[in-house]
């Protein structure tokens, strides 16, 4: 018997992590076809096959598992520019393929952003951890900004305002190409961002 604890636990653990999970890709799938303010907790346990009170044993509320789905991806977005932070011999078409990247994220998660964007609004939770990854970003990119100046790749005269400006306005234009359908055309997404960072920071 003494065998067997250990086993049992285990398993208890697998069914309570199984559980979670079907939890978040639910609403995952959700998310592709309606918005979050029109997602409630009863849509997210009917479709994971749970009771409202197994949902409460992972998540405190709905905003806790928007958090959730986050802060799997945030790692992600901070990362996906780093060809272009990393530096090299040719920023211009470093920053394309790191802008590619986005884009490709942006599709493939692009509802659940939207989402984080929408709860932001009411949620100081939500707008914590959102302003927190967008701060990080901008000053990652005023960096990337930075070393081009002193390698003699761009001039720009404040590279914390250009950073915000370009970021925000990328974040806006990412948001409605894949926040909602229908998509926009990813390869066209990605020229225009492209062509408005390469002709702003290398002309």
């Amino acid at each position: 018997m003494m065998w067997d604890v250990p086993a049992d636990r285990a398993l208890r653990m697998l069914r309570r992590d199984q559980a979670r999970q079907s939890l978040l890709d639910t609403t995952h799938g959700l998310l592709e076809r309606r918005p979050w303010p029109e997602i409630t907790i009863d849509d997210i346990t009917t479709g994971a096959g749970m009771s409202r009170t197994a949902f409460y044993q992972h998540f405190g509320d709905r905003q806790h598992l928007l958090l959730t789905l986050f802060g799997a991806l945030a790692e992600d977005l901070a990362h996906v520019g780093d060809t272009w932070m990393h530096g090299g011999e040719d920023p211009a078409a470093e920053h394309r393929a790191s802008l590619a990247a986005l884009t490709n994220l942006y599709l493939e998660h692009g509802r659940l952003l939207q989402a984080v964007f929408d709860a932001a609004v009411s949620e100081p939770d939500v707008a914590a951890a959102y302003e927190q990854l967008a701060a990080g970003i901008v000053a990652a990119t005023a960096d990337g900004i930075r070393r081009d100046v002193a390698n003699g790749h761009t001039q720009v005269d404040d590279a914390e305002e250009m950073s915000r400006a370009l970021s925000a306005m990328m974040e806006r234009y990412l948001l409605r190409s894949f926040g909602r359908r229908p998509f926009a055309d990813p390869a066209a997404v990605t020229a225009t961002l492209a062509t408005v960072w390469t002709r702003t920071l290398y002309r």
